[in-house]
């Protein structure tokens, strides 16, 4: 009896062996899959988010963590309307694709990111179903329109500045002429000699608005007509020291306080050094009277090894930072607007020309404003070397 259970006994083992051995096989299949799958979904460059059908998300990859700054295991497990909650586009695209069962995109959406600041995306969110058409979840791709936004906006720009500075070059040649005919007549009444003196008052007053006046037909000039920079390797923090050391005096008088936090390491800008100190010499200009009251000027930089608005070529960025009453993001966006101010007696042509010359550098240039706490405008401006001759340094140490 014995030796005949041990007989049966063997068949069941080896099936348990070769079941055990199948098992591992489709375990280690499962697992190459699902490698498989997560390096897929990490190789895209849109975002992806999958949501289950209760709401819950399942998993995003890496593009989606960046666009939306949050990690994986924060997402992971949490309903899509929390970590949402000020993006009501986005979840009513998968509220309805979920409802509906069919494809829903929308190409404009502002998505609020873990830092508050927000970035233009399109959106398409599809249905997930199994082989029965039931919906297992709603997959959500997400990619990032910001730069297209940026450069349809840099086109636009450029169509009406060119359009803009012929009718600027135009005009301004045909003041000229009438402005130098003004002036020189006001000097001649005053070189009479039975010129009354109590009109002279008036003539100074004539003069003085005439200069004003040539002044701001050399800025449309200069606007319309860019010569093009002339080129080569120079140190930022030497342009911007002389440009302290020159408005020294304004500074004081002003009660304007110089921060400077400059990185030690920043390697040379190419850069055309006249346009560059007219760049910074406008901005600190604006940094002083954003502050009637005095206050600190932070002037900081750093280098940037690949700056995404610059074509991925290594940068130093300069933040000239204010401490005056900031503004709205309706003038934040009309700030560099040719003729837009919101000084009395502005021409509203400063800012455009700051544009304009980081353009021609092939830099790249923002305001960012907290309203009631100051501005910052930040300038990037691409190395005299780059990546394969510049040294990699990521922490900038900063120098007061």
């Amino acid at each position: 009896m014995g030796g005949g259970s041990e007989k049966a006994d063997k068949p069941g083992t080896s099936e348990l062996k070769r079941l055990r051995r199948r098992c591992e096989e489709l375990g280690a299949s499962i697992e190459s899959m699902r490698a498989y799958y997560e390096d897929l979904l990490g190789s895209l460059q849109d975002g992806i988010i999958i949501v289950e059908p209760d709401g819950h998300i399942r998993s995003i990859n890496q593009a989606a963590e960046e666009l939306t700054g949050l990690s994986a295991q924060m997402f992971r497990g949490r309903l899509f309307e929390q970590l949402f909650p000020n993006d009501r586009s986005l979840r009513e695209l998968v509220r309805k694709t979920m409802e509906s069962g069919r494809t829903h995109a929308d190409f404009d959406v502002r998505l609020t990111r873990h830092d508050g600041s927000q970035v233009v995306i399109s959106a398409v969110a599809s249905l997930i179903s199994d082989g029965m058409g039931q919906a297992r979840g709603t997959v959500l791709a997400l990619r990032d329109q910001t730069g297209i936004r940026e450069l349809e906006e840099r086109l636009q720009r450029s169509d009406r500045l060119a359009a803009l500075g012929t009718v600027a070059a135009g005009v301004a040649h045909e003041i000229r002429n009438p402005l130098a005919g003004l002036r020189g007549a006001a000097q001649l009444l005053e070189g009479e000699p039975d010129f009354p003196s109590i009109l002279k008052e008036y003539t100074s007053v004539i003069v003085k608005e005439v200069d004003r006046l040539g002044a701001i037909v050399e800025r449309l000039l200069s606007f319309a007509t860019p010569r093009g920079p002339v080129l080569r390797s120079c140190n930022l923090h030497e342009i911007l020291d002389g440009l302290f050391f020159l408005e020294r005096a304004p500074l004081r008088a002003a009660n304007v306080t110089i921060q400077r936090w400059y990185d030690p390491q920043l390697p040379e800008i190419l850069a055309d050094p006249s346009e560059i100190q007219q760049l910074f010499l406008n901005l600190i200009r604006n940094g002083v009277e954003a502050m009637p009251g005095g206050g600190d000027l932070t002037v900081q930089t750093r280098f940037e090894r690949s700056a995404k608005r610059c074509g991925g070529r290594s940068v130093a960025v300069a933040d000239i930072i204010d401490q005056g009453s900031g503004f709205d993001p309706e003038v934040e966006r009309r700030l560099f607007t040719p003729f837009f101010t919101t000084k009395e007696g502005g021409t509203g042509l400063g800012l455009a020309i700051c544009l304009r010359i980081v353009e021609d550098h092939g830099g790249a240039m923002e305001a960012t404003s907290t309203p009631g706490r100051g501005s910052r405008f930040r300038v990037w401006l691409p190395l005299a070397k780059q990546p394969e001759a510049v040294s990699f340094h990521n922490e900038s140490q900063g120098t007061a």
